[in-house]
């Protein structure tokens, strides 16, 4: 099969959250199974410089008004992966993020950023002659390629089939109507069954709408965006288009997650050779000048600070924890509030706590392998790549059942990988935190977990032919 998988972000070119590792290693897979995948991103400041010598370019013109839109065909830096980037000065060239200004502020024309974006893509996909490819599938990515959808709808021309994958419902790129008129889309398309949303038109709806099929990163979160509490709006849609909706979760490149060849981390472990990853605790905490007593539990944090993850409840829980000797670390950064609340933690407990505030790739690893626990209390949690990660490397995680963290973690039974709690309080918190910290001092018990952990296989390569599945239902 011929797949354009369209993306806003990709790893390892640019990445803000799991959609850029998805991105990264999803069409490898599909390549890896013989499918001729291609990918398609905008040109943001300094891509150029992370890819291989543009091979070839392709003017589309000026459709929006605001300069050509240029394809520029390269490759993934050290693989095979064709990508087409998306350039045009006017609209990716910026300094700050792919998506907010300097102050965290949505960039004002992100509708029409975006529409460019997948109008492009919806072109190379739908019209064979601009490249002499023609895609039999076009993988869409959140709200930013949702348009994509829109204009093929509107061109009725239609000659591939559209894939939407919700990575995050609660991102649905909503704006103003009275932007509308600069997408270049038919105003027919305004309608409750449509892209109209509240007074507004949405790229994420678009993208259900008009979509061939429907997927989540987990099972679970298929399930529960097709209520009010988890639906942001979007449930009442979603359940009169539920026959096409699936939930699909994430694999994890395991050449890159993997405690036995991970060149990131002080000292490489498996299953088999548990007892190193100690190893890699007493440096870590070393590293952020914490009490190195290897017998007493490390909690920790890698994650976004936001609501949406449950930090506050860790804030309010923390004190009671470290009463009992725990550490704790945590690297992140997001909401102001949350960033100051564990930075004044860590003057109140110097020997214990130590806050990163910030993201470091090469950090995260030695977190995974050093911690006993990772925290991840989600209200919502689509899929989660984190807790894969830790799972692989022997670091148990503690989660809130919902999304994709109840689909792969459990705290009872032969399966048993780590803990879980349902309500979201802090004081349901509490009690999976005593309970983890009951079974930690009990080698047997915690030993155990650690293996199964160890042992379950999320990588891509035991996903990807539920993707090739669901493709060839709608070629057929």
């Amino acid at each position: 099969m011929k797949i354009l998988f369209a993306a806003s972000e990709i790893y390892p070119l640019i990445k803000t959250g799991g959609l850029a590792d998805v991105a990264g290693s999803l069409p490898l897979a599909l390549r890896t199974k013989g499918h001729d995948v291609k990918l398609i991103m905008p040109a943001y400041r300094g891509i150029l410089e992370k890819v291989a010598p543009i091979q070839k370019t392709i003017n589309l013109g000026n459709p929006f008004g605001v300069g050509d839109l240029r394809i520029l065909e390269t490759h993934i830096p050290e693989s095979d992966i064709p990508i087409w980037l998306v350039q045009c000065q006017a609209l990716y060239e910026r300094e700050d993020g792919p998506y907010v200004d300097k102050n965290g502020q949505d960039f004002d024309d992100n509708h029409l950023r975006f529409c460019a974006f997948s109008w492009a893509a919806a072109s190379l996909a739908n019209q064979s002659e601009i490249t002499g490819w023609q895609a039999d599938i076009l993988h869409l990515n959140d709200w930013q390629t949702g348009f994509a959808a829109a204009y093929l709808e509107s061109w009725k021309n239609k000659s591939v089939a559209v894939v939407t994958t919700v990575h995050n419902l609660r991102y649905n790129g909503s704006f103003e109507m009275h932007k509308f008129a600069s997408t270049q889309l038919s105003t027919e398309l305004l309608t409750m069954q449509g892209m109209e949303f509240y007074g507004r038109f949405s790229g994420l709806k678009a993208g259900l709408v008009y979509a061939d099929a429907i997927t989540t990163v987990s099972p679970c979160y298929a399930q529960e965006i097709l209520t009010p509490e988890y639906g942001d709006g979007l449930d009442g849609i979603l359940t009169l288009l539920s026959d096409k909706l699936t939930g699909i979760l994430n694999g994890v490149d395991y050449d890159a997650w993997n405690p036995a060849i991970d060149p990131l981390i002080s000292q490489t472990y498996d299953v088999t050779s548990l007892e190193q990853k100690n190893l890699n605790k007493q440096v870590l905490l070393a590293e952020n000048n914490l009490s190195t007593d290897l017998s007493k539990p490390l909690f920790g944090v890698v994650s976004r600070l936001t609501e949406q993850k449950g930090l506050d409840l860790i804030l309010e829980a923390l004190p009671e924890l470290l009463s009992q000797d725990a550490r704790f670390v945590l690297l992140g950064s997001g909401d102001k509030a949350l960033e100051q609340g564990f930075i004044e933690l860590q003057q109140q407990y110097p020997e214990q706590v130590a806050i990163r505030i910030g993201y470091d790739e090469n950090y995260s690893h030695r977190l995974q392998a050093g911690l006993d626990v990772l925290l991840i209390p989600s209200r919502f949690e689509p899929c989660g790549l984190t807790q894969l990660y830790a799972l692989k490397y022997g670091t148990l995680p503690l989660v809130r059942q919902t999304g994709g963290l109840a689909d792969t973690v459990f705290e009872g039974g032969e399966k048993a990988n780590g803990f879980h709690f349902q309500d979201t309080t802090t004081d349901a918190l509490k009690a999976c935190l005593q309970r983890c910290l009951n079974a930690y001092y009990q080698p047997q018990i915690w030993r155990q977990k650690q293996i199964n952990a160890m042992h379950y296989d999320y990588s891509w390569e035991t996903v990807t032919d539920q993707w090739i599945t669901l493709y060839e239902s709608l070629i057929q």
